[in-house]
Order: C-alpha cells, then sequence, then structure tokens
C-alpha cells in the first residue's frame, strides 16, 4: 500500500498541481476512493509549501523594505548634519 501511494504521488508530480486539480475537478469518477483522497491530501501539501515560500519571500522583502527605510533615515539625517552650515549661511 505505501508503494502504491508512491507511485500516486509520482505521478501527481508528472502532472502538477494545475493539471491535477483540473482532472479532479472534471474528471471526478477517474479519482474515486483511496486515489482520489490521496490526491487531494497532495494537493493541500502543494498549496502548504508554495505558501511556505510565498511567507518566507514577504518576510525577505519587508526586512530589506525596513533596512531601506532606515538606511534612507540615516542619509537623510547625515546630508542634513553635512549641509548645515550652509543653510545657516542662507538663512542669515
Amino acid at each position: 500500500m505505501a508503494n502504491e501511494r508512491e507511485n500516486w504521488r509520482k505521478a501527481f508530480e508528472l502532472l502538477g498541481p494545475e493539471q491535477l486539480r483540473l482532472r479532479l475537478e472534471y474528471r471526478r469518477n477517474e479519482y474515486t476512493g483511496d486515489y482520489g483522497r490521496e490526491a487531494e491530501i497532495w494537493l493541500f501539501e502543494k498549496a502548504a509549501e508554495a505558501a511556505a515560500v510565498d511567507r518566507q519571500r514577504f518576510q525577505t522583502i519587508r526586512r530589506w523594505a525596513i533596512i531601506g527605510g532606515v538606511a534612507a533615515v540615516v542619509a537623510a539625517i547625515a546630508a542634513l548634519i553635512a549641509a548645515w552650515p550652509v543653510l545657516k549661511a542662507w538663512i542669515r
């Protein structure tokens, strides 16, 4: 039974999630019993993997955006400090 499930999962890998989802939707009679349940479980696992990758990408992009924002603030403060003598002369 375990070997049979591994073969099913290999077949699912060859089809891919999108194609398997379409086949489950339109050819439900081909996916009955344990085979259909295994297909649904495999699809849920693939969706969870994709969500984890998306979450990791989002966190990485957010982290770099925060770092960029902090660097911009530091650069702006440094520019004001460097330009202060010139600004002070213009104000007078």
